[in-house]
């Protein structure tokens, strides 16, 4: 009967591992993440949907006609495309927090997203979902990078 022992020297890759060991490791791969997979997904505009916009009240129908007289806004909506653009990175508890820039972000996609804009734009929450593959890779492939970084 033949038997061998095999054994494996593991102290490099030990010392690498404790080289990603690094405190800041999580947003680093967060901010990689944010920046290569889901605010690019945000720069995306969708189709115009060209449904009407209703009016919740007379008031706002009047505040419509009125801007609309003024020159305040023009029909059909220019899009500014700027939504996609905006987004403060804060660093969050591993992680990193996104921050939109503007103002009407939350009523176009955000959690309270307005009813005009669902099935039009993806909300924050959708747009996880979709990306959950893609966010996944690309973290294993920061890490790769990282793991190469940390070598001999």
């Amino acid at each position: 009967m033949l038997s061998f022992k095999v054994t494996v020297d593991a102290t490099e890759a030990l010392r690498v591992l404790d080289r990603l060991d690094a405190p800041d490791l999580p947003e680093d791969m967060a901010t990689y993440v944010a920046d290569q997979v889901v605010l690019p997904k945000f720069a995306q505009y969708p189709t115009r949907s060209g449904k009407k916009q209703p009016f919740v009240s007379d008031k706002s129908r009047r505040f419509f006609f009125a801007a609309l007289r003024s020159g305040q806004i023009r029909v059909p909506y220019q899009r500014s495309h700027d939504l996609g653009l905006e987004w403060q990175r804060l660093p969050f508890a591993h992680g990193v927090l996104l921050q939109s820039g503007k103002d009407y972000s939350e009523i176009v996609i955000g959690e309270q997203q307005g009813a005009y804009f669902k099935g039009t734009w993806p909300s924050v929450v959708q747009t996880a979902q979709i990306l959950e593959g893609d966010a996944a890779l690309a973290a294993t492939a920061f890490l790769v990078e990282k793991i190469g970084d940390a070598g001999p």
